[in-house]
């Protein structure tokens, strides 16, 4: 059985609609129906289905932070693990594969991500693929950054 990451189509959106995260993670994160529906707003945003095989187990967001002014940068915006494959490692191979992603994109050279106070655990995650903390911001949001060359 093999993680794949795979575009968010008209024939898989319901996949990622139906993805669970419990009542608490729902304070940290945006339901992939809402990212989805943003994503429709802004077209540099690239949705991505975490598959096991083919059975839908995530959602992963991303896009160049422009924003931000910051035009070699990629912004993670979303990780999601529905709740019934929490804690069998599947988030960890999806990062490894979404950092993998973004450095094979020209013109990029770091990658960015946030977690909200409270939600520590999601520190501890990214600093295991490098990524260090840089700033906390007007939001108690905390922003950590992964530079590549």
């Amino acid at each position: 059985m093999e993680i794949k990451l795979k575009d968010i189509t008209k024939e898989n959106w319901l996949d990622m609609i139906d993805l669970e995260i419990s009542k608490e993670q729902e304070n940290y994160v945006a339901l992939p129906s809402e990212a989805i529906a943003a994503s429709k707003f802004h077209e540099h945003y690239i949705n991505r289905g975490i598959y096991l095989d083919d059975m839908p187990v995530g959602f992963i967001q991303y896009y160049p932070n422009i924003e931000e002014n910051k035009p070699n940068e990629i912004f993670i915006d979303q990780l999601i693990i529905d709740i019934n494959h929490q804690g069998k490692g599947y988030g960890s191979q999806a990062t490894e594969l979404v950092i993998s992603e973004i450095k094979s994109l020209n013109g990029f050279n770091s990658i960015s991500i946030c977690y909200v106070e409270g939600h520590d655990v999601m520190r501890r995650f990214f600093e295991r693929f490098g990524f260090a903390v840089v700033e906390q911001d007007e939001f108690d949001e905390t922003i950590m950054e992964l530079h590549y060359v």
